[in-house]
């Protein structure tokens, strides 16, 4: 269930009006300072007054409309200085703002678009009110509201971190995984506790402390390698080390990777750990993989060594993009991006009129991380029907325009 974006504190009327009448105040304050100077300057400082133009009355009155609640006379005003000035930032601004407050994020990126028209240069700094106004709107779902509070934490928001601070500390996995990313010290060390006491699951703690790409990450990883009783924890903790450049780990890998009584996924992943430390003990087993004729076998060691686009990996990735399974060229587009960023664009477009809606939202979602990086395609997928979706471009906005 999505949250209204007058119903939160941070965004809420009460708050949102007061800050523009606070606005609203300082300004009269500093014109009556300005006049009471100009007076005391005396008549041998024929100073001139500044002339308050058409226009700048007309934006004056219309974030003093907004600041009392009345919205529809706002963006009335502000229609009236476009009307006139169609390029004048400060109405479009006006504009968006009136539109967010009385309509939502939706209706903040449509007054964007309609200001911004033909114009091929876009303005990221009010793409980016919308953007922020649409993941606030989906911040109390249950399903994506951590990734939209991790987004606006990321951009320095103080109440979506203060929420997600408090989900962790109520126990909450994902608002953990969540801060974690962000760098924070207290989740990182929260989850290295749980895989040392068991609690919770380890898997899902392993996969997050390898995102929050910490330093702090490795010691709790390498004494997993050692943990027999969990080959899959092993594999997982392998692979994860090579993605956090663990050099040190590379004689327990190697260990894991010659030990021929290990599983066949510990003794991959060990050689894909290893191979992300640039050490080509397991490259065998990888070439071997890599030309597996089970796409989802072949497809997946590709994934694994996604930093080195070989001709082996290449033609790897062009088996998956023509593979009969959506599912596997969706995969196959994905990691292409790396490579060819245009081919996958093309490959990605493809399945974004498959029949299937869960292969049209994996390629939405991918094109959004991996391959768009032009606001255009951004507003674009703003509007998908998919939440994860929405809620990753609007992140995306948000990255590019910090």
């Amino acid at each position: 269930m999505s949250v209204p974006i007058n119903s939160r504190p941070e965004h809420g009327a009460r708050r949102q009006f007061g800050v523009w009448s606070a606005a609203f105040a300082l300004s009269l304050v500093a014109y009556g300072a300005t006049n009471r100077a100009w007076q005391a300057s005396g008549p041998q400082e024929q100073t001139a007054r500044p002339v308050l133009t058409e226009e700048t009355q007309a934006m004056f009155n219309g974030w003093a409309l907004l600041a009392a609640g009345d919205t529809a006379k706002a963006a009335g005003y502000a229609q009236s200085v476009l009307d006139k000035y169609p390029r004048n930032i400060s109405a479009a601004a006006l504009r968006v703002e009136a539109e967010i407050a009385r309509g939502g994020g939706q209706a903040g990126l449509l007054a964007y678009e309609n200001w911004l028209g033909g114009r091929k240069l876009e303005d990221g700094y009010l793409l980016r009110r919308a953007a922020r106004a649409i993941l606030w709107e989906v911040a109390g779902d249950p399903a994506v509201g951590v990734e939209a509070l991790q987004h606006l934490a990321a951009d320095e928001d103080p109440e979506a971190r203060a929420q997600l601070a408090r989900r962790m500390v109520a126990g909450g996995f994902g608002e953990t995984r969540a801060l974690a990313r962000l760098g924070d010290q207290g989740a990182i060390q929260r989850l290295i506790r749980q895989i040392e006491t068991g609690e919770g699951s380890r898997m899902l703690q392993i996969d997050a402390l390898i995102q929050s790409r910490s330093p702090l990450a490795i010691p709790p990883l390498i004494k997993l390698l050692k943990d027999t009783n969990y080959p899959y924890h092993i594999a997982a903790a392998a692979d994860g080390l090579g993605t956090l450049g663990a050099r040190q780990a590379i004689p327990d890998l190697q260990r894991l990777y010659n030990d021929q009584s290990q599983l066949a996924p510990t003794r991959l992943m060990a050689a894909a750990g290893l191979f992300k430390l640039n050490d080509m003990t397991g490259i065998q087993l990888l070439m071997r993989n890599l030309a597996s004729d089970v796409p989802t076998m072949s497809i997946g060691t590709a994934q694994l060594m996604a930093g080195n686009p070989s001709p082996e990996w290449r033609a790897a990735v062009q088996r998956g993009l023509s593979d009969p399974d959506p599912a596997v060229r969706v995969m196959a587009a994905e990691i292409l991006a790396l490579a060819d960023r245009e081919a996958s664009r093309a490959a990605l477009e493809a399945l974004l009129l498959d029949d299937n809606q869960v292969i049209r939202e994996k390629a939405s979602q991918a094109m959004v991380q991996k391959v768009a990086g032009d606001f255009g395609t951004f507003r674009r997928f703003l509007r998908a029907g998919d939440a994860l979706t929405r809620v990753q471009a609007g992140g995306r906005v948000l990255e590019l325009t910090r």
